[in-house]
């Protein structure tokens, strides 16, 4: 049985404005851990390099160079951070929904899932390849990974997860399929997640939202987004600054 997600047309767009905050409320509680290590990562340098200077600085016979050096070390790292901290922020509350190249947007995304997956004896191989289209960041950020956390949590036992892409007259459709292994694997108890499980109907209203196309089957899945080729993309913003 396959399930689309243009079964949301027939609601009325309040409903599905609804439907789609509380949805990306759910995405934004299973991502928050995640989200959270990655803010820490960014800092952590930085307060690594402040605790050195100011053993350095605690030195009668100090080197003033390396001094320096700590000084812009550390203007460097929190500029970094700064970039890194606001483009994490953009998962909450994005600003604007800029275009993104298709295959840095799946690997960000799968960037987002991998370690939780991965202590839940998920694997991911990622078969998509190098993508000449771009798309707008949003779509891949809440249908794709919505759709991934979707996939593992109704898995009775851990897989191996699949995804090829295709791009071709302006849709890039993007398959994501899990692999049972050879040898059933025995049922384990349910993971006590951190919030509540991700539904089909959640990725259905954040893919209507996003105007994404969604196909579901057992075990595997189609998502299509309306994508631009990059080369088209680009000579548009020429065309556009001329």
């Amino acid at each position: 049985m396959s399930v689309s997600s243009s079964g949301t047309e027939n609601q009325n767009p309040d409903s599905q404005r609804c439907e789609a905050e509380a949805a990306h409320y759910a995405l934004l509680r299973r991502l928050a851990p995640v989200i959270r290590h990655n803010m820490a990562g960014t800092l952590q340098p930085i307060a690594m390099v402040a605790a050195m200077l100011e053993r350095r600085l605690q030195k009668a016979d100090a080197d003033p160079e390396a001094l320096l050096k700590n000084a812009r070390d550390i203007v460097a790292l929190s500029k970094e951070a700064a970039a890194s901290c606001v483009d994490l922020i953009g998962w909450l509350a994005p600003k604007d929904n800029k275009p993104v190249k298709a295959d840095a947007g799946i690997a960000e995304c799968l960037g987002m899932v991998v370690t939780q997956l991965s202590f839940r004896g998920f694997s991911v191989a990622d078969n998509t390849g190098p993508i000449d289209a771009q798309l707008p960041q949003s779509a891949l950020r809440n249908v794709l990974t919505a759709a991934l956390i979707a996939l593992t949590d109704e898995a009775a036992t851990p897989a191996t997860v699949l995804l090829e892409a295709q791009f071709a007259q302006g849709l890039l459709s993007l398959h994501i399929e899990l692999e049972l292994p050879d040898a059933p694997a025995q049922a384990q108890a349910p993971e006590k997640l951190p919030y509540r499980p991700l539904e089909w109907r959640d990725v259905q209203a954040l893919a209507a939202q996003e105007s994404v196309q969604l196909v579901r089957a057992a075990n595997r899945l189609t998502l299509q987004f309306e994508a631009t080729a990059v080369a088209d993309a680009s000579a548009l913003a020429e065309t556009a600054q001329a």
